[in-house]
């Protein structure tokens, strides 16, 4: 899976000339929390409700209520914006992207093309998603963690073939490497279970149901 599949497009873009005020309205009109910055179409940094907040004059408390509206009707995104240079693109996997916030401490990435227009963004909550979805949990069916004490070449293939042999489908797979021992997740079109359960215990699978 690639960041294409699961960022959010048809992004709003602000101008380092925009007000902070008019861009503060579009993230609450929107429900967004951050806005890709462009300067001739082209992507020149981001800015984020804390960089707002954080840049507020509401602290200075010797100014009046006038004084500080007006300061900050005045401030521009230009101002305050973080001209952040790490960037994906649509093609990007996911595994990369996840990879990337967590190396450079971000929790929103930019999707750029080949021209650097905004094409998307995606957030660590998008990233979330991703793993909801490719792991099947709120799918209809049933789920099993496999317990595999000694690994062996064709486990994989032997889960797959025990269940295709009673009838049961696949929906999804994962696999979790751990110290002492191997744990697979799968998802099945079983809806209460007891085919799978029976049908990899009888293989001698030493299984949880989730």
């Amino acid at each position: 899976m690639n960041v294409g599949h699961y960022m959010t497009k048809n992004v709003i873009t602000v101008t380092e000339e925009t007000r902070v005020t008019d861009a503060v309205d579009l993230m609450e009109k929107n429900d967004f929390h951050r806005l890709p910055v462009v300067k001739d179409n082209q992507y020149i940094g981001i800015v984020t409700d804390e960089e707002i907040a954080e840049n507020s004059p509401s602290s200075v408390t010797s100014l009046s209520i006038y004084e500080m509206n007006y300061l900050f009707d005045k401030m521009t995104v230009g101002e305050i914006m973080t001209q952040q240079k790490v960037t994906v693109t649509a093609e990007t996997l996911l595994e990369e992207a996840a990879t990337i916030m967590k190396n450079e401490n971000v929790t929103v990435l930019p999707v750029l093309d080949d021209s650097n227009q905004v094409v998307g963004i995606v957030t660590y909550k998008d990233i979330f998603k991703a793993l909801i979805h490719l792991s099947g949990y709120h799918q209809a069916g049933s789920r099993f963690l496999i317990h595999i004490k000694e690994d062996r070449v064709g486990v994989l293939a032997h889960i797959t073939q025990t269940l295709a042999e009673a009838g049961i489908s696949l929906s999804h797979i994962m696999v979790n490497r751990l110290e002492e021992e191997i744990e697979i997740t799968i998802q099945t079109d079983d809806e209460s279970g007891d085919r799978t359960q029976e049908s990899l215990t009888k293989a001698d699978y030493s299984i949880t149901r989730l």
